[in-house]
């Protein structure tokens, strides 16, 4: 608390890297009653809705009159209210996502982004782009307040800060009271598939939820993608059915209406939707089949396989609404269900005493995306969903089934190696010249036409190339993005990529200047995803 509090008027830079259930919470509000005791507003970031609701709950009962919220689920009204009383009457706790980080707070004290590795900090779209610990990073040199990261797997940019003595690091290793990290036991789906078992619910996972339950004990089952299925493909001609707006597969989801099950397509990208045809407009064929699983697959299997399982959805299908997230969390805190199924906002930040088992049923998608952060950012959810079972005084496991048990991310998080993962990874990245060694930014264009965005994007990479490349910036592309179109307009992109320091960029008009009419430009410094 030392390093939270010194009145010195100048601030600082703190990581709290402490594991899950350490109580980092506690410390955020044991400073906040500092700074507000000290006449300074307090402001509290979380990376999801989804984490307010106990968050804002524990704050009010620390702070009754001096907390505030501030999130997209919240009227434009509430929000215009909750920005209005920032600028008087302080000081005040806020508590809300990445855009309160630009709140009009009178006299900052302490800013805290919890979850600091998020990679929902970072705004991609629209303009402006950028990343909110950065934001509350200078916004907190700007007041001589403090600047306090909290993580249990701490992001690399962070780390790194850690170590040229940009950040102070404090660790916190032990769980509250004692208690102990949750038991790994991996599930080697290879085997189970051998064995003749070709469902997502494996044998071990099945005795053990049975296990569970029969205990009076909760387990949460992450599932990477909401849904009942990716795709629909039609096993005649290999054809998938495609968004007509944009360059993917629609997704499969699944209705019951008075008993009937209703089932829809749905493009996630542009909220397409239409009707689960019964024809392959390719080829004419009946034989369709949906691929993949989500999240209403997985419910639907464990009803199928246990079927005395109580169960309820986390994604966000289910939480639409302004207190979607709370209603849910409620319902499971009561033991109004035994297993709550979910993607990855079930790793973030919940506290249920009752949850001894943790799931991670495919852990092999998120290891193998094509992004140079896929490793990262797949063991630091692996590691927060850990941490949610075991977090009472009952002991806690956590099941992982993969294709690749010996993965270097199933390898690290089986032996509680973070810190090893980390020093490895930033070698690796310093070796190859990779951020955070290096700076990026993504242009992104989108335009009515492919022809039409992609001459605007050679266009700008003609103008650019000659300037950057005298400061040591390199220019890669113009291609098509990843997603080659979304909702009727194509999309391109360039990378550049440099030294660290201040992007070599002219302004957007500049830039926009040179483009055809009707093509877009956004400007993505330092992207999370390419």
């Amino acid at each position: 608390m030392a390093s939270l509090t010194a009145p010195t008027g100048q601030g600082g830079e703190v990581l709290l890297w402490g594991i899950t259930g350490s109580g980092k919470t506690e410390i955020y509000l044991q400073a906040a009653a500092f700074w507000l005791a000290q006449g300074r507003d307090v402001l509290m970031l979380c990376p999801e809705i989804g984490l307010i609701p106990q968050l804002l709950d524990r704050c009010r009962r620390r702070f009754p009159d001096r907390v505030l919220s501030y999130s997209s689920h919240l009227s434009d009204g509430e929000r215009r209210q909750t920005w209005d009383r920032c600028r008087h009457g302080g000081p005040w706790l806020v508590v809300g996502t990445r855009s309160a980080v630009f709140l009009p707070l009178a006299l900052l004290g302490l800013a805290v982004l919890d979850e600091e590795h998020d990679p929902s900090y970072k705004q991609e779209a629209p303009m402006p782009c950028y990343h909110a610990r950065d934001v509350a990073r200078y916004r907190a040199r700007q007041a001589g307040a403090y600047l306090l990261l909290g993580s249990a797997t701490p992001s690399l940019e962070s780390w790194r800060r850690c170590q040229a003595g940009a950040c102070q690091l404090l660790r916190l290793k032990e769980r509250v009271a004692g208690g102990q990290l949750p038991a790994i036991r991996v599930v080697d789906m290879r085997q189970e598939l051998a064995s003749g078992q070709r469902t997502a619910i494996s044998r071990p996972l099945r005795d053990r939820l049975e296990a569970v339950c029969g205990r009076g004990e909760q387990a949460v089952l992450f599932v990477p993608r909401r849904g009942y299925s990716p795709f629909l493909n039609c096993r005649s001609c290999g054809e998938a059915v495609m968004c007509p707006h944009c360059a993917l597969a629609l997704t499969v989801h699944r209705h019951h209406n008075s008993g009937a099950r209703h089932d829809v397509l749905r493009c996630h990208w542009c909220n397409h939707r239409q009707p689960l045809q019964d024809r392959c407009h390719h080829c004419g064929s009946r034989a369709f089949k949906p691929f993949g699983i989500g999240t209403q697959r997985v419910v639907e299997l464990l009803q199928q396989q246990l079927p005395g399982l109580r169960l309820l959805r986390y994604d966000h299908d289910t939480t639409r609404g302004k207190d979607g997230h709370r209603r849910i969390l409620e319902q499971f805190a009561r033991h109004q269900a035994d297993v709550l199924v979910g993607t990855q906002m079930l790793a973030k930040g919940m506290d249920l005493p009752n949850v001894t088992m943790a799931v991670v049923l495919a852990a092999d998608g998120l290891m193998y995306r094509p992004d140079l952060r896929a490793q990262e950012q797949a063991l630091q959810v692996f590691f927060q969903l850990a941490g949610r079972a075991g977090r009472g005084t009952k002991p806690g496991e956590v099941l992982v089934q993969t294709y690749a048990p010996e993965h270097v991310v199933v390898r690290s998080l089986v032996e509680g190696s973070y810190d090893r993962f980390l020093n490895q990874e930033m070698e690796s990245r310093r070796r190859h010249g990779l951020a955070p060694y290096v700076r990026a930014c993504l242009l992104r264009l989108s335009g009515p036409s492919a022809r039409t965005t992609a001459n605007g994007a050679a266009l700008l990479a003609s103008h650019l190339s000659p300037g950057l490349g005298c400061q040591g910036w390199t220019v890669v592309g113009p291609a098509p993005a990843p997603v080659a179109r979304v909702a009727q307009r194509s999309r391109w992109q360039l990378l550049l990529h440099g030294p660290e320091g201040p992007l070599p960029l002219p302004s957007g008009q500049n830039l926009r200047a040179v483009l055809p009419r009707g093509v877009d430009l956004t400007i993505d410094p330092d992207p999370m995803h390419l």
